[in-house]
């Protein structure tokens, strides 16, 4: 492999997310290989978590579809997703989830099993996703307004049947739903 050290940070972008410039010197240990250096943009997003969320009263998954900016610039349809957000500073990875469960479901969290933790776009994106599964109370709403993050949710009850369906589907998904439902039925399920 190589040596790698940081040259220089830039910040190009201070909006929802920071996004920010890298500079690196790269030494090989290939004594043929020149120094070189990389340059690379890396949006700043950090620590998420989310959770498939199931009411062990009703039986139920509840998953969401909410506003996307990509589905809207790609002229697509809204997916299936499930509950979760950004991890606030000095905020547990626990305390998120179970914030977000409330922000965006309206109920409390009974119980949660760690489902996976994982790195989705390591080229572009420091961001760290650590998925849950959440037995929560049973829902009221069929959909919620959450003001703080201006998050229009719509809510809907699936069964398991459903869930699995989603998994097995060939069309473009959400990957963080699929891999949910996945580590689900593979870990959860299984037992």
């Amino acid at each position: 492999m190589q040596k790698v050290s940081k040259i220089k940070k830039i910040l190009l972008s201070n909006g929802f997310f920071k996004f920010w410039k890298y500079h690196f010197l790269v030494k090989s240990y290939n004594k043929k290989v020149k120094p070189y250096k990389i340059f690379r943009e890396i949006l700043n997003v950090g620590d998420v978590v989310f959770a498939l969320c199931f009411s062990p009263e009703e039986k139920k998954f509840y998953l969401i579809k909410q506003f996307r900016p990509f589905y809207f610039v790609r002229n697509k349809t809204l997916k299936y997703e499930i509950v979760g957000g950004l991890v606030d500073r000095g905020e547990s990875l626990i305390t998120a989830i179970k914030r977000e469960i409330k922000e965006e479901i309206g109920v409390k969290t009974k119980k949660l099993i760690k489902l996976t933790t994982y790195c989705p776009v390591p080229g572009y994106s420091d961001e760290i996703v650590h998925v849950y599964y959440a037995e929560v109370e049973k829902i009221k709403l069929k959909s919620l307004y959450n003001r703080n993050e201006n998050e229009e949710i719509k809510i809907f009850k699936l069964s398991l049947n459903e869930l699995e369906k989603i998994n097995e589907n060939k069309s473009m998904q959400n990957v963080l739903t699929k891999i949910s439902i996945y580590e689900y039925l593979n870990k959860i399920k299984k037992n």
